[in-house]
């Protein structure tokens, strides 16, 4: 299992290091349902890619709202000495939740809006699916930074802040299933926390065989050996 971890984080890396140099792909161009467009794979690397380029570029602060080629030639060379100086915002939060171990990646919604808005739009309109992508995005850019990370953390969480609006628990309706809310109020109950299982391996009961990984939500990929014929005589591989 070690072994495989490790090639599976090279793998990350090596996917990793030319996002930069990947073609774009128009996202607002698509006449299928939003959830259904953003599942597809070219639509999926192209929201990792303009994230990861979020991350790696991204600097807080005015002085970097300006369009650069909107700039004179005394102001793109200012700005190229500030970009010198200043460390990406992302990129320094990364090392700092690498330095404490943890896995939580906060990302500003309003900063969202202001590189990228199609992203911050999307999280509104289909949050689980968009933050599927945004975390495995995530994931590849901390191991192209720290490529042993995976022995400490398996994957990047992405959490949005600063969302500008703000709903009363009594407005919510029917409307907002699905979608972002942001609310405040005072926790009186809650329900147990379960383990979440995303990947799996499955021993064949009849040969033994072992498949996968496969990720819990794929019904599509066979479960069986060789030799096992049937789908349903196999089970989960607790590893």
């Amino acid at each position: 299992d070690g072994g495989l971890r490790r090639t599976e984080a090279e793998e990350d890396v090596d996917m990793g290091d030319d996002f930069e140099g990947l073609e774009g792909v128009n996202l607002e161009a698509f006449d299928v349902p939003l959830r259904e467009w953003i599942a597809q794979a070219q639509t999926r690397n192209e929201i990792q890619r303009k994230f990861r380029k979020f991350l790696s570029e991204f600097r807080e602060g005015e002085e970097f709202l300006e369009n650069f080629d909107d700039l004179d030639e005394a102001g793109q060379k200012r700005r190229e000495r500030l970009e010198a100086t200043t460390p990406p915002t992302y990129e320094d939060r990364i090392r700092h939740m690498c330095s404490s171990n943890r896995a939580a990646l906060e990302v500003s919604y309003l900063h969202l809006m202001q590189t990228v808005p199609i992203l911050a739009l999307w999280i509104d309109e289909a949050p689980r699916d968009m933050f599927d992508v945004l975390n495995e995005a995530a994931t590849r850019h901390v191991l192209r930074l720290f490529p042993s990370y995976h022995t400490i953390r398996d994957e990047i969480h992405v959490r949005v802040s600063d969302v500008p609006i703000l709903d009363s628990l009594r407005d919510l309706r029917t409307s907002h299933l699905d979608g972002l809310v942001k609310v405040s109020g005072v926790i009186t109950r809650r329900s147990g926390v379960s383990p979440q299982l995303k990947m799996a391996f499955y021993d064949c009961i009849k040969c033994k065989f072992t498949t996968g990984p496969y990720r819990c939500d794929d019904t599509s990929s066979s479960s069986t050996g060789p030799e096992g014929g049937d789908r349903d005589a196999s089970e989960e591989n607790a590893l």
